[in-house]
């Protein structure tokens, strides 16, 4: 047994628990970092790029529009007020209070930051403020990796122990006061002596048990939907566990699991676009339509993939023909663009059906199970794996809408109707993605957990997607009031602040 001691030991070395570390480092408390991975630090942070700010002073010095009241005002309507009210204002807050110290202790990072909006932001309340990256190629490193690099650094800067390879095995609670850790790496124990612990150990989408518990449909779809980014391998709940054992009172309610789709990301860019044709159709296993198509720009891709999740196993198909097909390219760029750009929804078509055959072909030549092409509908549906009769009665069912000009099945717009009847017909598997687990442990305004006898159990903090709060769970789906990286840096400021204060 090793044994250590420090003021504030943080478990997990995600985004928000090296904003929380680093946080209270500079405080001036002594910090142990422990993180499972044996050797990346940022989880989930290191792919984000645009963030929500409020309030900051890097904002005030370009005098931006101060959206904070109207945007705050906005999330609650959507909450229906179920959010609790200091918890959100301290949030938003926190995020502005988070950059002014990031620019403190990093002000020519800060200074590289430029002017924009969160990249699902609504512009009529959506803050402008502190960006940097985005996507596609050549886009500056994203805010997250910035953060998450700097938190690192600054660490190190002052002194504080960052351990990799550590997987914790109980937090000591002594009177309703945290009083250490026990954790093992490799095969040592480690125990260590501390006044307070903040828990930052990510999702648990990787916790076969829990997904089945809450989301069952999630757990039937998960080998059809393959692996999301957002499915590290380090998201297995952990923490949930440590927190019950400590005696924090814990979310059944409103834990949730935020799904993405339809994805149709293959190797054929005409092919993936095309589910962003306002011709093409959505089938489900059954091989029925299911929605109106261009349910992501509608929807948005997250509220979208949840509706298919509710298909059978969450398998959904994107078809055309070449008629449709056709018309897409005779649009140009005409096309129906989402508010927000989406990596298979780009809407860029070759300018002729021979260029559109040549790009193709290599994907279609590859037989990988996700792109597929037949002469005849029945064929097309026994490569995907769908009733022959059942997708032959969909498509005479909307062939016969689009003579009428009335799509009496799913309400597309008559501009948008083209019938499918001229082979080679096609199908593009669209993947299920995930964007995380959230909820799970109760916390205040101060990101302080609470203990489930009442008050709040002393020195033990949350930050990040393990914390419930800022979000409600509406019939599966997560209506939140803050997106998850501004929710990170802001919990993981607040956390810092608040540990330190408690251990001064």
């Amino acid at each position: 047994m090793r044994s250590m001691s420090c003021d504030i030991v943080v478990i997990g070395g995600g985004g928000s628990g090296l904003v929380a570390g680093a946080r209270a480092a500079t405080l001036g408390r002594q910090v142990i970092v422990l993180e499972k991975d044996k050797k990346t630090l940022g989880g989930g942070l290191n792919m984000a790029s645009t963030m929500r700010t409020f309030g900051s002073k890097w904002q005030k010095e370009r005098n931006l529009p101060d959206t904070t009241m109207l945007y705050l005002r906005n999330r609650m309507d959507e909450t229906f007020w179920r959010i609790d009210r200091k918890l959100a204002a301290n949030v938003i807050r926190g995020t502005g209070r988070f950059f002014d110290w990031f620019e403190e202790i990093a002000p020519e990072k800060a200074a590289d930051f430029d002017v924009g909006r969160y990249v699902f932001d609504n512009p009529e309340d959506g803050p402008l403020g502190p960006q940097s990256g985005g996507h596609g190629l050549g886009a500056k490193k994203g805010s997250g990796r910035i953060f998450v690099e700097t938190c690192a650094d600054k660490l190190r800067e002052l002194g504080q122990e960052i351990l990799m390879d550590v997987v914790t095995e109980k937090i000591l609670v002594e009177d309703g006061k945290v009083t250490g850790v026990i954790a093992r790496q490799g095969g040592e124990e480690l125990n260590i002596a501390c006044k307070a612990v903040i828990l930052s150990c990510g999702a648990w989408i990787r916790n076969p048990e829990i997904v089945a518990k809450y989301y069952p449909a999630l757990a039937a779809a998960q080998p059809y939907m393959g692996e999301s980014p957002h499915m590290n391998r380090n998201y297995t709940g952990d923490g949930l566990k440590l927190a019950e054992d400590a005696g924090v009172l814990m979310d059944e309610e409103n834990r949730t699991i935020r799904m993405m789709g339809p994805m149709t990301m293959c190797r054929s860019r005409v092919m993936s676009d095309m589910s962003a044709s306002r011709y093409s159709i959505y089938i489900n296993a059954e091989g029925r339509r299911y929605i109106c198509e261009g349910s992501q720009m509608r929807l948005g891709v997250f509220d979208s993939g949840s509706v298919q999740l509710e298909q059978p196993e969450g398998k959904v198909w994107v078809i055309f023909d070449e008629n449709t097909l056709a018309k897409t390219i005779a649009d140009g760029d005409d096309q129906p663009q989402p508010e927000v750009p989406m990596p298979n929804m780009a809407g860029h078509f070759p300018k002729t059906l021979e260029e559109a055959h040549a790009e193709m072909a290599p994907a279609l030549e590859k037989q990988d199970g996700v792109t597929f092409r037949a002469d005849t509908l029945e064929e097309l549906a026994e490569k995907i794996g769908v009733d022959p009769a059942a997708l032959k009665e969909t498509v005479d069912t909307y062939n016969a809408n689009c003579a009428e000009g009335m799509d009496w099945d799913c309400f597309k717009p008559t501009s948008w109707l083209a019938p499918i009847n001229q082979p080679p017909y096609y199908a593009v598997k669209a993947g299920l993605g995930t964007d995380g687990a959230f909820g799970g442990v109760i916390v205040d305004e101060n990101m302080a957990c609470k203990a489930k006898d009442g008050g709040l159990v002393g020195g033990l903090y949350a930050t990040g997607d393990i914390c419930s709060g800022r979000f409600i769970n509406m019939t599966g789906i997560k209506k939140q009031i803050i997106n998850d990286m501004s929710f990170a840096v802001s919990s993981g400021f607040l956390a810092g602040s608040g540990a330190a204060e408690y251990t001064k």
